[in-house]
């Protein structure tokens, strides 16, 4: 009889931590533990990235937006008494983020009354186009477009126009006309801003 090798002594599996891991071996980290590393991290990049863009977006929401505007036009004194006399609106364009200088906005007409001023959008509220003084002494205003006539007051006197020209506040500072300028809607009756 051939004696043959003792079997080997049975190996017994390694002694584990209460945490699942082998003894002497060095900590493993588990799915969930990355899963959630990655998510918090990525977490954190999406708002280290959204807080200034949320910012930035609400910014214009914060400004005054389109509403009227006191623009400085010229001195009370350039003014002829009872004359209606075309100004220019030049101002700074304001539109979001960005700051347009020295911009032509539009153009009223100033009509000079003792130590007030009125003043007049010099659009037709028929379609927008440009309004003009009429020929003749006291004559009012009137649109080329469609024949529209208004008075020397602004008020309404022919023509498809459905209301009045539209007034705009003035106020005299420092010796000059400042006008609280602002559009509105063409071709309703109400006198609604743009």
């Amino acid at each position: 009889m051939t004696t043959s090798d003792p079997p080997p002594p049975p190996t017994s599996a390694p002694q584990s931590s209460p945490e699942g891991e082998p003894e002497g071996s060095e900590p493993r980290t588990s799915r969930r533990t990355l899963t959630l590393a990655v998510v918090v991290g990525s977490c954190a990049i999406a708002a280290a990235t959204a807080i200034p863009a949320a910012a930035f977006v609400a910014a214009p929401i914060g400004s005054k937006g389109a509403a009227g505007r006191w623009v400085r036009t010229l001195r009370l004194d350039q003014l002829v008494e009872g004359e209606p006399k075309r100004v220019a609106i030049v101002d700074d364009r304001r539109d979001a983020w960005t700051i347009e200088r020295g911009v032509e906005l539009g153009s009223v007409w100033l009509v000079k009354h003792g130590e007030k001023v009125t003043a007049f959008s010099s659009v037709c509220p028929h379609l927008g186009c440009s309004v003009n003084v009429a020929r003749g002494a006291g004559a009012g205003f009137a649109c080329p477009c469609h024949t529209s006539a208004f008075e020397p007051d602004g008020k309404r006197k022919s023509g498809p126009a459905p209301r009045d020209l539209d007034s705009l506040a003035t106020r005299i500072e420092e010796g000059f006309v400042a006008v609280d300028f602002r559009r509105f809607r063409i071709g309703i009756a109400e006198k609604v801003e743009a």
